[in-house]
């Protein structure tokens, strides 16, 4: 190959997906992709952090007149010089446009991607197109683009194998980053020259999916940290009973806002980081999933179990207890965390996964601020279940995303309800975490809130964090109903 990086000019016959394969590859949802046949009239080249690059060719326009012209290709000492020929006799031909275009990344020394559709017939068109693309020389791989049903796809290997290097199946529409490493790791085999190459373009491309997941981690652990001290307040001096009812109703709504707010920032972040521009709210403030964060569906939905909201609202006592035998020295002889614990199950036990009402409290317990007046404030929000409910839904958003292919061309609005089914699927819902991860991560929820977490107690929650987000990267659906639920999910406008 010439050029630097490794190329591969992408070809095959009209409409067969070639553009759907591009966009996936490059991770670009921006590749023009249409149903109408010919959409793409140029050659466009598209880069992936400078790892590989892709042509994106027209599809074939007269391939059974060009292969005689071509034919001679088979016994020339450089077969691309006949290709050569071929582009200088008809580069103003509108005949050959098309050919002229798509030849030229190979005569360049681009490698061979040949897409076909494995829910249409073999036809003769397509005997000449594969036979032109053997008469390169060039490294090539043929992929069968599943974009319906599979009622041809053994005739095509069957076809495909008498002329091309290798054969693959690759669903353009529903790859996962493993799908599309595989891909790229089969290209690095069709050619032994090209093979070092390769596989270290591979191997920084999976440390660059590394880098996404702790990137991934350090946003929820920022919104974990921003979202449960998060506060609201307002001054109402000299305001009567009435008003003060009413801007403590405006102080709750602007705090529900904030947090919203915050939490959709996080999930676009996220987003952005996978390189998904079609997955986004119709305006920047609007939340990225269906259900609002602190809806009852919502709270319903995510989280932990009653058992588990116990145990958790035992240990957040149990910690704010502790804190008031530091307070009074000792003088409490530890009963303070016993009491706290016992206070903290009980509230989770008879609520559930209700959503708590937001309580509108006087700071410095009804004393005035200095800068005069009285004030109320709304939050930090002290539910047991919120930190495990921002959780699930970034993490449904996370699994969205790396799930999607960037060929897709619907914009999303994320439904909470297909991603809770497919985290409780996988058994990586927040409910379905080992005793030991969530107690670990409650004590890190219990130092954010009490103003105590260290830098070492912050890593140790983006490692767990971490950790959870590579066990969703790798999840596989191995049942039926785990397939479905994933399926529903990816399948969602």
């Amino acid at each position: 190959m010439t050029d630097v990086t490794p190329t591969f000019a992408v070809v095959g016959a009209v409409n067969h997906g070639k553009s759907s394969v591009v966009s996936t590859l490059s991770e670009n949802d921006q590749v023009r992709i249409s149903s109408m046949p010919g959409e793409t009239v140029e050659c466009q080249r598209f880069e992936l952090a400078d790892l590989f690059a892709f042509y994106d060719t027209p599809g074939f326009q007269n391939a059974r007149e060009a292969l005689p012209e071509l034919a001679p290709a088979a016994s020339a000492p450089n077969p691309l010089a006949v290709f050569r020929d071929f582009i200088a006799r008809h580069r103003h031909n509108p005949a050959f446009e098309a050919e002229c275009l798509l030849f030229q990344p190979l005569v360049d020394g681009a490698g061979l991607l040949y897409v076909v559709d494995g829910s249409e017939p073999v036809l003769e068109i397509h005997a000449a197109e594969m036979e032109i693309l053997r008469l390169t020389g060039q490294p090539r791989l043929a992929i069968i683009n599943r974009t319906g049903s599979d009622n041809h796809v053994q005739d095509w290997k069957r076809r495909l194998g008498l002329h091309f290097n290798a054969v693959r199946e690759f669903n353009a529409h529903h790859a996962t980053f493993a799908d599309r490493v595989e891909l790229l790791e089969t290209l690095a085999g069709i050619e032994q020259s090209w093979k070092p190459k390769l596989l270290r373009a591979v191997g920084v491309y999976r440390d660059e999916w590394e880098r996404r997941l702790d990137d991934c981690a350090e946003i929820i652990v920022e919104l974990l940290a921003d979202a449960l001290t998060h506060q609201e307040i307002a001054s109402v001096s000299d305001a009567s009973k009435a008003r003060r009812a009413t801007a403590a109703e405006e102080l709750k709504g602007r705090f529900t806002q904030a947090l919203a707010g915050r939490e959709a920032k996080a999930h676009r972040a996220i987003i952005q980081l996978f390189g998904h521009r079609r997955v986004r709210p119709d305006t920047s403030d609007a939340p990225v999933l269906d259900d609002d964060l602190f809806s009852h569906d919502t709270w319903r939905a995510f989280g932990l179990d009653e058992r588990q909201l116990v145990a958790a609202g035992a240990i957040g006592g149990a910690a704010a207890g502790a804190g008031i035998d530091v307070l009074t020295v000792g003088h409490t002889l530890l009963a303070g965390a016993g009491i706290g614990g016992a206070l903290g199950a009980a509230s989770a036990f008879f609520l559930g996964r209700r959503r708590p009402e937001l309580k509108v409290t006087v700071p410095g317990l009804g004393q005035k601020f200095r800068v005069g007046g009285s004030a109320i404030s709304v939050g930090p929000y002290a539910a047991v279940n919120f930190p495990w409910i921002l959780l699930d839904r970034a993490f449904g958003t996370f699994c969205y995303v790396i799930n999607r292919a960037h060929a897709r061309r619907d914009d999303a609005t994320l439904s909470s309800a297909d991603m809770k089914a497919t985290l409780e699927g996988s058994g990586l819902s927040a409910a379905r975490w080992d005793e030991s991860a969530r107690r670990e991560c409650e004590r890190g929820f219990g130092l954010i809130r009490r103003g105590k977490m260290l830098p070492k107690d912050r890593e140790t929650l983006r490692d767990r964090i971490r950790s959870r987000l590579a066990d969703i990267a790798a999840f596989r659906p191995s049942t039926t109903t785990e397939q479905n639920a994933t399926q529903a999910l990816m399948k969602r406008p």
